[in-house]
Parts: C-alpha cells; structure tokens; sequence
C-alpha cells in the first residue's frame, strides 16, 4: 500500500514541474492599441501633404517588444514588394509607446503602412493606408 502512494506521488509531481511551467510561461498577446501621425484621415486614407519630406508614425502597443513598420504597393498580392522602412525597440519595461520618423524617399505616396507588433514569439499586425495628394 506505502509503495502505491509513494508510486502515485512521485508519478504527481513528475508532472507538476510542467504545469507550473506552462501555466508562468503564458504571456499576454501583443496589441496595438493606437496609430497616429501629425495628419489626418478623410475616409480610410491618411492624407499627406503633396511635397512632405517627414513624417511621424507613433504606436501605443501592450506586451510589445519591437515594433516594425513595412511600406507596401497597393493593389492585390504585393506583399512580396514591402519594404521595411523601419522598427522601434522597447527601452524598458514600462515603455508602450514606439515611434517612426520616415524620410519620404518617393515623390508620390499611395501605399500602404503594414505595422506588426512583436511579442513573445507572437505578431499582431495593423494596417494604415497613405495618400499623399
């Protein structure tokens, strides 16, 4: 009888390290909580000043390590045409806020800005559409 229950409890807690470990080891999601830029939006399109050479990305993101910021064509399958135009890393563990100052390296923009919030192995992503007119 001793040497069932001792069996039962070394059978118990040869699994406990892994429940603990797996309960600890479950992180919020990365979410972006807002986007904003010194412009404004008229529809669903950031408008940009014809002749802008600057501009502002900022991100409010939650359980957000880095933050990467893609330039892709519109029109249907072009994400293999993105382009990275930047990232912003976390600088401490109180820090939610992520930025982007992008030199407009083009003379028009109708784009758009594929935003993903990196996590613990996790991405979320947002969209913004941009028009300069």
């Amino acid at each position: 009888m001793i040497l069932k229950l001792l069996f039962a409890l070394n059978i118990l807690t040869a699994f406990q390290p892994n429940i603990s470990q797996d309960i600890s080891s479950q992180t919020p999601n990365p979410r972006i909580l807002s986007i904003s830029t010194d412009y404004i939006n008229v529809g669903n399109w950031l408008q940009i000043p014809k002749g802008t050479k600057e501009i502002t990305f900022k991100v409010k993101a939650a359980n957000t390590e880095t933050v990467l910021f893609w330039l892709i064509p519109t029109g249907a399958q072009t994400w293999t045409q993105r382009r990275l135009i930047g990232y912003d890393i976390k600088e401490n563990e109180s820090d939610n806020n992520f930025s982007l100052t992008w030199n407009i390296d083009k003379p028009y923009l109708h784009d758009h800005l594929h935003i993903q919030a990196i996590g613990e192995g996790i991405v979320t992503n947002d969209i913004i559409n941009l028009s300069m007119n």
